[in-house]
């Protein structure tokens, strides 16, 4: 599914409008309608049946104009407060004012606000039809106020694509912003919907398409991109009878080190609840012993050890060997940042021809040796999260979580590979600019562990033959929504990375319905 920026939205109904020929009076019609369908679905189950709407003068506005139409006349109590003179409304907007006011459709156009503030507590609900996605800094002094009244209000209440003082270019927010408890996003989610701080205030999101026709955005000029369950659903290879282990591929995993087993083990069971064929996992001999006890599925390959626990040199060629038997290879997950690991990351790179996986002690290293990644002759996937991608970039954790999207597309445009930029919406971005972002996950997963979760389900799918640019994002997927079922199963606190793992063969199993597909 595509995911817009405020602007990119605007274009988009201009396409509509002087491409397909759809007036933009037909738009604000289908817009104003699905709002209004959600409305009614709400207040039915409400005592007083009054819907308080509040709108600036935009389209965000009319679309309010056409939803108080719609409502009004099928009976409902509806009062509508529009914080604009009535003759600064222009286009659309204005012919739908001017039915709703023919109509006598209860109306206030208000300088002050204080009606607003005696009747928003008496309302059933209160609709947000301020700003829309045009806002681009700080509201103004009248639309603060009133934001204020609507947040300070004991009703629920509604947005219209995206809430009042949230930027929908980038996530941003005004001091001042709509604390919604629903928000109808209209024909495509807007980047301010997906993108902290502004995703906060959405509350439930619903997406309500309002016919434009999907050749008008499904164009290379709109590079961004919603994961959606269904999107993963067709990335998942099937599942026949006549196969075996060999079928799901070989997954090869260079993790752990002396008390960092746990880093291995996590990696290599999610490897395998994804469906890898088989997994294999070099470590340090020194800690085989261990890892032999907790993964009974998993094959070892002990590799001699320097004295401080760490891989040593003299196997790196034993690991690489092992490229020719497998379908990909993930490197870091509690390894160490040793020499060793920058000569066999300098080894796998220069010769594999299967998915390299590069993540935590592999990041670490790499990023002292950027010039690594010239080496490589087959895919490369970097799953960082923003302290470990502000080593590999230079740039401030702050500055990354400011143009997270930016950020991720400019370094993977840059060096030739697949980035998966972890975090609250983990942003996928490919070589060609194209970027995804994932709205699956909680703040349960801020937990030791989980990242290496991600590792192992990445090398998992990558086992089984799928593109490295499906596999990034069938993983964080998969993984957000592991850690979404881990929480409502232990609650977010007590989330731990093992519980993530444990809930991957859930997720599995409700996204193919309990059945082959």
């Amino acid at each position: 599914m595509k995911l817009v920026t405020g602007e990119e939205m605007r274009l988009i109904d201009r396409i509509a409008i002087e491409e397909y020929g759809i007036p933009e009076i037909l738009l604000m019609e289908a817009a104003g309608n699905a709002v209004a369908e959600e409305l009614e679905n709400e207040i039915n189950h409400c005592s007083k049946n009054k819907i308080v709407i509040i709108c600036g003068r935009g389209n965000n506005g009319g679309d309010g104009f056409v939803a108080a139409r719609r409502l009004f006349m099928k009976g409902y109590r509806v009062k509508v407060y529009l914080l604009s003179p009535i003759e600064g409304i222009q286009g659309a907007a204005k012919t739908n004012l001017d039915i709703l006011l023919k109509l006598d459709c209860p109306m206030e156009a208000v300088n002050t606000i204080d009606a607003l503030r005696k009747e928003a507590p008496e309302a059933d609900i209160l609709v947000d039809c301020i700003l829309g996605t045009g806002l681009e800094g700080e509201v103004g002094p009248l639309f603060a106020e009133a934001i204020e009244i609507i947040n300070s209000s004991p009703v629920p209440v509604i947005s219209v694509d995206i809430p009042s003082g949230a930027i929908a270019d980038n996530g941003g927010i005004s001091q001042a912003v709509v604390k919604a408890n629903k928000t109808i996003c209209l024909q495509l989610p807007k980047l301010g919907n997906m993108i902290y701080p502004a995703a906060e205030y959405n509350g439930e999101l619903i997406i309500r398409e309002i016919g434009i026709p999907f050749s008008a955005f499904n164009r290379s000029e709109f590079t961004k991109n919603l994961i959606t369950k269904e999107s993963v659903k067709e990335i998942l290879p099937q599942r026949l009878g006549n196969t075996h282990k060999g079928t799901y591929g070989n997954a090869i995993l260079v993790a752990g080190s002396a008390g960092m087993t746990g880093a291995a083990i996590l990696s290599a069971n999610a490897a395998m609840r994804v469906g890898a064929g088989i997994v294999r996992l070099a470590a340090p001999e020194g800690v085989n012993s261990v890892l032999e006890s907790r993964l009974t599925e998993v094959i070892t390959i002990p590799l001699r050890e320097t004295k401080k626990g760490y891989m040593g040199i003299e196997d790196i060629d034993k690991v690489t060997a092992l490229l020719k038997i497998s379908n990909a290879i993930a490197i870091g997950p509690g390894s160490g940042t040793t020499l060793e690991i920058e000569n066999l990351l300098r080894n796998v790179l220069e010769v594999s021809d299967i998915p390299v996986v590069i993540d935590a002690d592999g990041l670490n290293v790499l990023a002292q040796k950027m010039d690594l990644l010239s080496l490589a002759v087959a895919p490369v996937i970097l799953t960082p999260h923003p302290k470990e991608f502000s080593r590999l970039t230079g740039l401030s954790v702050e500055e990354i979580n400011r143009n997270r999207i930016e950020t991720a597309v400019a370094f993977a445009k840059k060096w030739g590979v697949h980035l998966i930029l972890k975090g609250a919406r983990t942003v996928v971005a490919y070589p060609n600019g194209e970027v995804f972002i994932n709205n699956t996950g909680n703040p349960g997963m801020a937990t030791a562990g989980s990242g290496d979760v991600l590792t192992g389900m990445l090398a998992g799918l990558l086992a089984q033959g799928i593109a490295p640019e499906r596999a990034a994002l069938a993983a964080v997927y998969l993984h957000g929504k592991a850690g979404d079922f881990a929480a409502a199963d232990k609650g977010e606190y007590s989330v731990v990375a093992g519980d993530i793992v444990e809930a991957i063969s859930t997720v599995m199993k409700e996204l193919h319905n309990g059945s082959r597909l």
